[in-house]
Formats: C-alpha cells, structure tokens, sequence
C-alpha cells in the first residue's frame, strides 16, 4: 500500500468516526433493492438519483432523505450495493436484513 492510500484511509476512518457513520459493503443486489424500496415505502424521499433503483444499469447511485437522517446508497455490477449513514440506523439495517456492518469502508 502507498502512502497516499494509508492518508486517503486514515482520513476516511477519522470521517467515519467524526460523523458518527457506519458502512454495509457487499449487499446482493436483490436485497439491497429491497431495502431502498422498503424506506422508500416508510416515507423516506430519494433524491440525488436519476430514477429508480434499475438494475438493468451498469451502477446506480442515490439518498434517502427523511427529516435529518440521510443514507447514501450506491450499487454496481461488480461491487454490489452499499449504503452508509448513521450508525444507528445502519446497525439497524445490518441486523433486519442479516448484514455485516463496518465501521469504515473495507477498499
């Protein structure tokens, strides 16, 4: 590893942890389409998007926005979903859907 990745890391964690952020990498895509539709059914707003979830797409990216609370949510074809925001809300996720939560990105 160089140096310019162990700053760009460290400066990640140091984020992560500043912010009060936790991660899910890895999430299949037919689950991680289930958990945007689901919060978007619970009254969250999704917004920075060019539509809907579509996974006939190449990658996709959004928010989900409710009052103050924000998730970013990303997926690709080859890394899958993965959806960071606040750490009680993403332990949350990880533990309804069955996910590995982490406390800074794994790449």
């Amino acid at each position: 590893m160089g140096l310019f990745t162990n700053i760009r890391r460290a400066l990640t964690a140091s984020k992560f942890q500043r912010k009060d952020l936790k991660i899910i990498e890895a999430i299949p895509t037919e689950r991680f389409a289930t958990i945007v539709f689901q919060f978007k059914d619970e009254g969250w707003e999704l917004t920075d998007a060019p539509g809907d979830l579509d996974v006939s797409r190449d990658s996709w990216q959004g928010k989900l926005r409710k009052g103050t609370s924000t998730l970013t949510c990303n997926w690709n074809n080859d890394d899958e979903g993965e959806i960071v925001g606040l750490t009680r809300i993403i332990e949350g996720i990880g533990k309804d859907f069955n996910l590995k939560v982490q406390s800074t990105p794994s790449r």
